[in-house]
């Protein structure tokens, strides 16, 4: 074996200009499998992070637990922490509406409650806020506050520490306020949730059955944390599973391409040394030695090629931590930046040395077959071939743009194995582009309609305030919505299974109508708001003027019931609904029908229909603003805030979105910073792909480019031959790659259960990029072609 890598080593140093490009192409596969699944190793660790601080840092729960269930489990040896987290109801704080609840000390930091100062409550008179409910009321630690208890006992309570921000009960603007265990036993839980954190390594799947099993659990009384069971593969939700289906078919076509940008390389290198090959034949080497020899070849290829493929590929998931840490170092600071994969080594390492190996045993058949000969004659070197199509290309285009157009045309096989290995680098891309979708990252966003605060008032804000409001420095947009409750009546059919099992009866009336067995939320829109509209649209339209024209009205199928998202009816267009006014019934058409609506109400309702405010006005007394959103400018914006405080009075509530938003903002941001780095990579790539790949084809060719100039050919033909045969191979290839890429994308967003629409940029980008990379690629090597005289280039191998 050592004498073959000798002969392999002497041979390749022979031609080190052919060995360094295939050698390129071998690093840059490698690269591409171990920076990808180092990265996508990354953005695992980026989830988990964000399923931590979303949800926290737990893996099931007990609804409602009895304290024989908590004894019970906490006795497991496989339980590593838990705690209990109870819902005691709505109280007063200093007059303001506030939350009450208890939290074991324990588990408080594991769904993301930390304590900032101070301590937690131990006594029956101690309390714990939020910071930004302390700062608005002016409290610090040791305050005595006046607090109003669910069952309307009052007393004044002593502050004993202080908690970090919740977006979610800041925009609500209604606190969350800690009562000491004591204290909660002598109130009645609305409900209580038993969190459970498994130590490592353990079933959790086996764990929920047994401890369902002992204490008699039904299933709808167990919770999961089903973004880290997922994350741990530990999880059958069917959506998990999906994205688990879309990471399969994106790491498949990692692998592929990378066997496909190896075979294509090292092919067009081996069998551009056919001669070579024969001529060894001459000399007395066997079949079975020029097999060995390619594939001793190949053996050294992979030796040199791997280590800096692997390097390159650590060095891109480096990079991607480093985007994790520094983009977002409040979320992510901890994150070590020397993150990679032995995952995605060994599989890097893998594909390296088996797709070389594989792509080496064709061409060495092929070497092996060929006779001296034909090797000594020269006879397999150059062939034109007369079926051409050159006379039909010679119409429209030059003589030598046609020959460059029938040569890529001609080689069938050379075809397929560039275009293939141009389609693919591109299939890619358009894959991966699927992982910056917040339904894939598990992420909500800021939307065109999404306020940065908002006044809500259940006695009504006048129009005189929104005016107001709207001529204020400072204030970028304001829309306002009137809301009523009302009494509506249409076809029963159209009311849901799934509806119908919620209530005990639906009343039915004669003629067929439902007598509405609950109210319906009748919600008014702005010209703006329904421009946003059209973005929930599923069926119709929402234009305000043929609203108007005929009294019309949009369908909501699917309301949230007890913070859950069902469907409670299915409307058609042109469906009829009478809705009951002080002046007698009046007659709507549905024009338009969404599937859910951005807004909701805390009542139980039938329905929403959402309508003009002309059109509300005459079925409602009720017209005044309900809900106001403002999305103030960037600048000035805590002096803008100040202000339009000093407008309101004590029936309006203010509801500060800011932080929620920022922390949606900041996930999703960070995110598509990573993903789109990722996908820069993944692109550069696929350009050195492309690149390399043409070096290749056109150092094979130098001697029948040769053959070319020695005919008559100038170097101004040669250039223009060369560049249309190169963008040939690029554009077959492309509009091969967004074909198929653009039906991928589609499929994995259906999968996910998204929206697609289709992907202009990335289509208009891709061309762009595959023109100019085909361009740039041929300069290289007609220089080095041009820099040779014509009977030197004729003589080279």
């Amino acid at each position: 074996m050592n004498s073959y890598l000798v002969v392999a080593s002497k041979y390749l140093s022979a031609h080190k200009k052919k060995t360094r490009l295939t050698i390129l192409s071998v690093v840059l596969a490698v690269t591409l499998v171990v920076g990808i699944f180092s990265m996508l190793d990354s953005l695992v660790k980026f989830e988990k992070t964000q399923v931590l601080k979303k949800e926290g840092n737990y893996h099931i729960l007990v609804r409602n637990p009895e304290q024989s269930e908590i004894d019970s489990i906490q006795s497991r040896i496989d339980v590593e922490n838990s705690g209990t987290l109870k819902d005691l109801g709505v109280g007063t704080i200093k007059n303001v509406k506030c939350a009450f609840g208890s939290i074991d000390a324990n588990f408080a930091a594991n769904l993301n409650f930390y304590l900032t100062e101070g301590s937690f409550p131990r006594k029956a008179n101690e309390i714990l806020l939020e910071k930004w409910f302390m700062d608005k009321s002016a409290l610090k630690i040791g305050d005595l506050v006046r607090i109003s208890m669910p069952d309307g006992k009052s007393g004044r309570y002593t502050i004993s520490g202080k908690i970090n921000d919740w977006g979610v009960t800041k925009a609500a603007a209604i606190p969350f306020v800690f009562l000491s265990g004591e204290a909660s036993e002598g109130l009645t839980a609305v409900s209580s949730q038993y969190f459970i954190l498994f130590k490592q390594g353990v079933n959790i799947q086996k764990a929920e059955k047994e401890i369902r099993a002992v204490s008699n659990i039904p299933d709808n009384r167990i919770g999961y944390n089903e973004g880290l069971l997922a994350l741990m593969l530990q999880t059958k939700n069917n959506r998990v599973i999906n994205i688990y289906a879309i990471g399969v078919v994106l790491f498949g076509l990692v692998l592929l391409t990378a066997v496909i940008m190896i075979y294509n390389t090292f092919n067009i290198s081996v069998m551009d040394r056919v001669r070579q090959f024969g001529l060894l034949r001459c000399i007395g080497a066997s079949k079975k030695q020029i097999k060995r020899l390619v594939r001793r070849e190949s053996l050294l290829i992979s030796l040199k090629a791997i280590p800096f493929g692997v390097l390159a590929g650590m060095l891109m998931s480096f990079a991607g931590s480093a985007v994790l840490k520094y983009y977002n170092n409040d979320i992510y600071g901890d994150i070590s930046i020397f993150n990679f994969s032995t995952i995605g080594i060994a599989a890097g390492v893998l594909t390296g040395i088996m797709t070389v190996f594989a792509a080496s045993f064709l061409p060495a058949k092929k070497a092996a077959r060929v006779s001296p000969v034909n090797a000594v004659t020269g006879s397999n070197e150059i062939k034109i071939s007369r079926r051409s199509k050159r006379g039909f290309l010679m119409k429209f285009l030059r003589a030598e743009t046609a020959i460059g157009i029938n040569n890529a045309l001609n080689k069938k096989r050379t075809l397929i194995l560039m275009s293939c290995s141009i389609a693919i680098s591109i299939i890619l891309f358009f894959g991966f582009n699927v992982l910056v979708n917040p339904a894939f990252l598990g992420v909500s966003t800021t939307k065109s309609y999404t306020p940065d605060i908002y006044f809500s008032s259940s006695e009504g804000m006048s129009g005189d305030l929104v005016k107001k409001l709207s001529d204020m420095d400072g204030v970028k947009k304001l829309y306002g919505r009137m809301s009523t409750f009302i009494n509506a009546s249409f076809d029963a059919s159209r009311l849901s299974k799934e509806y119908k099992t919620s209530l005990d009866k639906v009343k039915i009336k004669g003629n067929g109508l439902s007598a509405a067995p609950e109210k319906t939320w009748l919600v008014s829109y702005d010209d703006r708001q329904f421009k946003w509209a059209k973005d929930y649209l599923s069926q119709g339209t929402c234009e305000e003027y043929k609203l108007n024209e005929q009294n019309g009205i949009i369908a909501v199928n699917k309301i949230y019931r007890n913070d859950k998202l069902i469907r409670t009816t299915d409307f058609q267009l042109g469906d009829k609904v009478y809705i009951k006014t002080n002046a007698g019934t009046k007659e709507f058409t549905v024009m338009g029908i969404m599937e859910s609506a951005p807004y909701s109400t805390e009542e139980l309702t039938m329905t929403t229909f959402i309508t003009t405010e002309k059109l509300f006005r005459e079925v409602s007394e009720d017209t005044l603003y309900k809900t106001i959103d403002i999305q103030l400018e960037d600048k000035n914006q805590e002096q803008t805030v100040s202000r339009i405080k000093e407008m309101l009075d004590k029936t309006i509530t203010f509801h500060d979105k800011r932080q929620f938003n920022t922390e949606a903002d900041n996930a999703f941001m960070t995110a598509a910073v990573f993903i789109y780095g990722f996908l820069g990579v993944i692109m550069l790539i696929s350009v050195l792909n492309i690149i390399n790949t043409m070096n290749t084809s056109i150092a094979s060719k130098m001697k029948y480019l040769g053959t070319m100039r020695a005919v008559g050919m100038s170097g101004k033909q040669l250039n223009k031959m060369v560049l249309a045969q190169a963008i040939t191979y690029s554009l077959t290839g492309c509009i091969t790659g967004c074909i198929l890429g653009i039906l991928l994308q589609k499929k994995l967003l259906r999968i996910l259960g998204t929206g697609w629409t289709f992907p202009l940029w990335q289509v208009a980008l891709t061309l762009i990029i595959c023109i100019l990379t085909a361009a740039f690629s041929v300069i290289s090597p007609l220089k080095r072609i041009k820099a040779k005289g014509i009977s030197e280039t004729i003589a080279s191998l």
